[in-house]
């Protein structure tokens, strides 16, 4: 009786210890019309936050600190090689800084210095991202259709800051976390309309987590074996897109199109961002659950996995919200802090508010 119950106390307090709870510890709001329209952002080591600005006239990089102030704002719009053509999502792993430009296709690769000088080190051509990237060891993974020189088809691949070595990571049917082209093709077909392709992905070591915008399905890439998991449980509160024909073709119309689609995308789910330590990998999906005179908002969910699948954790993280389904995130994983980025529209302007969130045990 007495080994029985101390192996009860064990078991105990080791699910004690994986528990965790996520707290929101901060709210910074950006300064009015210090940027003008983004959707992407990372934090540096001081916590200060690092944007681009996309409708800048000067397609800018701008600088805020933790009180959402503008510190420093660099860049120009043209056709020179220090010039931008359209910056997008970025990533930031210390010195690093990797920033789309999708209006050149291509990647630019910097190395920050003191004061927040950054110095050009490298240019990728990315004329197949899609969505999203993330540094890993001097490459850059980059979200987006590519066919390999064997005429294998990827939704994910690789290339190092030069941008001369191509390496291809995870195959097309498992984009959405199906395990075959056929599945892959039929999910392809009931969100065709409405998902652009988008995923999200981290890195921990040598170990991908990827996850579409339309499934709750985590796809774990070991880098060095090839291997391929799947992971993740959808909730009672994901509603998975799924439509048919019908639907479809209601969706395309020009007539209808528009209502179609404010019903479709309150009536659903979708997933909007994924991060990875140690521990555990975390999965963010949203709800068009929040009104606000006669406006509906996105309210963000979290869930929290081990490595090997085991769901730790689980919660919404209200009271954000925000105007877009997509929710610009970024962890820093030495803090345990997962910054969250608002957007809600005013009447003058785009209103910009990022939540710091503390995972803790």
């Amino acid at each position: 009786m007495r080994k029985m119950t101390f192996i009860s106390a064990l078991l105990i307090l080791t699910n004690i210890s994986f528990s965790l709870q996520v707290k929101l510890i901060k709210t910074i709001s950006i300064d009015e019309e210090a940027l003008f329209v983004t959707g992407f952002f990372v934090v540096l080591e001081d916590g200060n936050l690092l944007f681009t600005d996309m409708r800048d006239k000067n397609n800018q990089i701008k600088v805020f600190n933790e009180d959402g102030k503008l510190l420093k704002a660099w860049g120009k719009m043209g056709p020179g090689p220090d010039e931008f053509g359209g910056l997008g999502p970025l990533d930031y792993q210390s010195p690093y800084l990797a920033v789309s430009d999708g209006g050149k296709h291509r990647i630019h690769v910097f190395e920050k210095l003191q004061n927040y000088g950054f110095k050009k080190i490298g240019e990728i051509l990315a004329w197949e991202q899609s969505s999203h990237i993330k540094i890993y060891k001097k490459n850059v993974l980059i979200h987006g259709y590519i066919v390999s020189p064997k005429e294998k088809k990827y939704g994910l691949f690789m290339r190092d800051f030069d941008g001369k070595e191509t390496k291809y990571i995870l195959p097309l049917e498992y984009h959405y976390g199906a395990r075959s082209m056929s599945e892959h093709e039929k999910i392809r077909e009931e969100v065709s309309g409405l998902s652009g392709g988008i995923a999200f992905l981290d890195v921990y070591q040598d170990t991908v987590f990827f996850v579409s915008d339309v499934r709750l399905r985590i796809v774990k890439i070991d880098l060095r074996s090839k291997k391929i998991e799947f992971l993740g449980k959808e909730p009672k509160n994901f509603r998975a897109l799924a439509m048919n024909k019908k639907t479809r073709d209601a969706l395309m119309n020009p007539q209808t199109g528009k209502e179609f689609t404010e019903d479709i995308i309150t009536r659903h789910s979708f997933v909007s961002g994924i991060f990875a330590d140690k521990d555990y990998i975390g999965v963010i999906y949203v709800n068009r659950e929040k009104k606000i005179n006669n406006e509906l908002f996105y309210v963000p969910h979290i869930q929290i996995y081990d490595h090997s699948g085991e769901l730790l954790h689980e919660q919404s993280l209200a009271p954000f919200f925000s105007e877009d389904r997509v929710t610009p995130l970024f962890y820093q994983r030495d803090k345990r802090h997962l910054y969250l980025c608002s957007i809600v529209s005013g009447k003058e302007a785009i209103n910009y508010a990022v939540y710091k969130f503390s995972i803790e045990p």
